[in-house]
């Protein structure tokens, strides 16, 4: 983001009133309005009640009792109802990818489209609030709209948004592109109005002006909240070539502003002594968002403005509140976990098993990262178990878990510390080897688009089928998932020593000879920065980064089938750079990883000008490196 769109960001947080001054004084939960005798009308009732319902249904979902939301919700026709309806069918249907719920969805979110259309204030042809002839007028032709009126404009804004990413993630064609692009564009117009609209308000406020006759309520404000939040955020997360294509058509991008947004609509950027969180109707799902981008893609990629303690605080609240709910539990797991806390991750992923039995597809979410940690701690026969499940019952990626499940059989048989016998390591290979011939023909498309870790895990069955053997599978696979940084110290420390052990039993004789020695040293730098994260032995530790990146990049040239492993190597050593403080050398290597586009230069073989892999992860990766980077450099010179 660009420094003087974040510096506007911040000081407009402290200038102008915060939104929980605005609508304690505005319209609140009991849909009165304060200082002012008049009596509110029939639709202003119904429109309140409808909303208390539906926030009753979400406290039920948000605690993992998600059939009994459901039950609230049905047969009932409120204009709010609808909404929540259709978002919960949404969030199913994004879990499960089936025809059948992306249908009912698409069914639920056209209703509520057409409700809220006719709801909608209508000036004879000219009913749109992102219309060209309103541009001058927006503040009060909102201003004179009821409150039905403005929420109805709100949730048509939201309705025609899930609908166009449900369009869009399940139909890949071109033509759906380009015609729900322009309705996302609709959608995010309105958003901006409304956002244009609260800041007004807040403009009239810090006059000292008596702002009850704008009529805004936590209901509305955090649903324009919710959508200038995730908007900025996720468009923030793109590439740059992508971001200039977007603000050309109209679209802004600030990431500070989207975060900034996203905490206002609890009143975390208020929150004094006494104050309890606002609880406007979409709050959770503003905390939801703000919780995933800190705790958990913070976790997967490097991302710029993160505020872990804010993030946890908000986690802490929600969960005092929805002690069993799933989401919340998950994220808290993924927050033990990156602390290293494996155990205590260990223990709330459980409960959020065992809380939530409706949707299995929350729950797999679960088992996969359980997965993850049993390969940390080396618990083979446990992460075979749980991969097995999500093979059985889990419609996500069959050559994925084939994959995991042969290499936690694979590790088992051949890890010393296992005492393995002569008759039942033979039997474990050849598990092996039939799940081996099962990744490759059981990888699938989602919406039309390879999963890149399914091509990746198909590679290597490929490659463990070629050679009969693989080089410390769990630490690669590991590394492809983000687990390394999940890692506590003395589990980091017996990996460097099995690497280093690795590295002497290498033999230079074999095909893949520099592949192995250029994977074993990418892992050992990887190992290496993660010690000195946790403070351990940094003069030690220093060296042996710097040794090990030396040796993946003299050597990559010779890599026959593992090309990917001189670019990751890149990314590591601008993350390692970064965190050093050598910023601007950082950035040269992550640029260095940006202009190969995914495409090999550096190597041998013949599938040395393919596309390596994870390469668009990577990618992804490396942009917002480059993002985190640039706010350090910023943050640096104006302290």
């Amino acid at each position: 983001m660009p420094p003087l769109a974040a510096l506007q960001s911040k000081a407009n947080s402290k200038v102008l009133p915060s939104l929980r001054s605005l609508t304690i004084n505005g319209l609140d939960n009991n849909n009165k309005k304060s200082g002012n005798d008049t009596k509110v009308d029939t639709s202003e009732q119904l429109l309140y009640e409808d909303i208390r319902q539906v926030h009753k249904a979400l406290d039920y979902f948000y605690d993992s009792q998600i059939l009994e939301a459901e039950k609230l919700l049905a047969d009932k026709e409120g204009v709010y109802v609808l909404l929540g309806r259709a978002f919960i069918l949404f969030l199913k249907s994004m879990m499960t990818f089936q025809e059948t719920d992306v249908q009912l969805t698409m069914e639920a979110l056209k209703k509520t489209i057409h409700v809220s259309g006719t709801l909608r204030k209508k000036d004879g042809w000219m009913d749109s609030l992102s219309s060209f002839w309103h541009q001058k007028n927006t503040n009060t032709a909102i201003q004179n709209m009821t409150p039905l009126e403005r929420h109805a404009e709100l949730i048509y804004a939201e309705a025609y948004l899930l609908k166009a990413l449900l369009c869009i993630i399940h139909d890949e064609s071109v033509v759906s592109f380009v015609r729900e692009g322009f309705n996302i564009r609709n959608s995010y117009n309105t958003y901006i109005t409304l956002e244009k609209y609260i800041k007004f308000v807040q403009l009239e406020a810090a006059k000292g002006k008596d702002v009850t006759k704008y009529g805004l309520d936590e209901h509305f404000t955090s649903g324009v909240c919710l959508g200038i939040g995730t908007f900025n955020i996720i468009l923030s997360l793109l590439p740059t070539s992508v971001i200039k294509v977007v603000e050309f058509i109209g679209f802004s991008v600030d990431r500070a502003h989207g975060l900034q947004v996203l905490i206002s609509a609890g009143g975390w950027d208020d929150m004094e002594e006494n104050k309890k969180p606002m609880n406007g109707l979409r709050r959770q799902l503003c905390d939801l968002v703000f919780t995933n981008y800190n705790v958990i893609l913070a976790n997967l990629v490097p991302l710029s403005h993160v505020n872990l303690p804010l993030a946890h605080h908000i986690l802490a609240c929600n969960l005092d509140r929805y002690p069993s709910g799933v989401f919340f539990l998950y994220i808290d797991g993924r927050r033990l976990a990156r602390q290293g806390n494996l155990d205590q991750a260990k223990q709330q992923y459980q409960k959020a098993i065992d809380t939530q039995k409706d949707w299995k597809q929350l729950q797999h979410m679960c088992y996969w990262d359980l997965g993850l940690i049993a390969l940390i701690q080396k618990q083979w026969q446990q992460a075979f178990d749980v991969y097995k499940l999500l093979k059985s019952e889990s419609n996500w990626s069959q050559a994925t878990y084939h994959y995991l499940m042969a290499v936690s059989l694979y590790m088992q048989a051949t890890d010393e510390q296992q005492n393995i016998d002569d008759e039942k390591k033979v039997t474990l290979l050849k598990q092996v080897h039939d799940l081996m011939e099962k990744v490759p023909t059981s990888k699938k498309k989602i919406s039309g688009k390879s999963i890149p870790l399914e091509k990746f895990v198909s590679r290597k069955a490929r490659s463990y089928l070629r050679d009969g053997s693989l080089i410390v599978p769990d630490l690669e696979m590991l590394n492809a998932t983000s687990g390394f940084d999940w890692m506590p110290k003395d589990i980091l420390q017996i990996n460097m020593k099995q690497l280093n052990t690795v590295l002497t039993r290498l033999d230079k004789d074999s095909d893949h000879y520099y592949d192995g020695l250029c994977l074993v040293n990418y892992l050992k730098a990887l190992a290496a920065r993660c010690l000195i994260q946790q403070d351990q032995e940094k003069d030690i530790y220093y060296k042996i980064h710097s040794d090990a990146m030396d040796v993946v990049f003299t050597q990559a040239q010779h890599a026959k089938w593992d090309h990917y492993i001189y670019y990751f190597a890149r990314y590591e050593n601008g993350r390692f750079l970064t965190y050093d403080g050598k910023y601007e050398q950082a950035e040269k290597e992550i640029k260095i990883v940006i202009r190969s586009n995914g495409q090999a230069h550096v190597g041998t073989g013949p599938h040395m000008k393919h596309k390596y892999s994870l390469g668009n992860p990577l990618q992804f990766k490396c942009h917002n490196c480059l993002l985190l980077i640039h706010q350090l450099v910023e943050d640096q010179q104006t302290s």
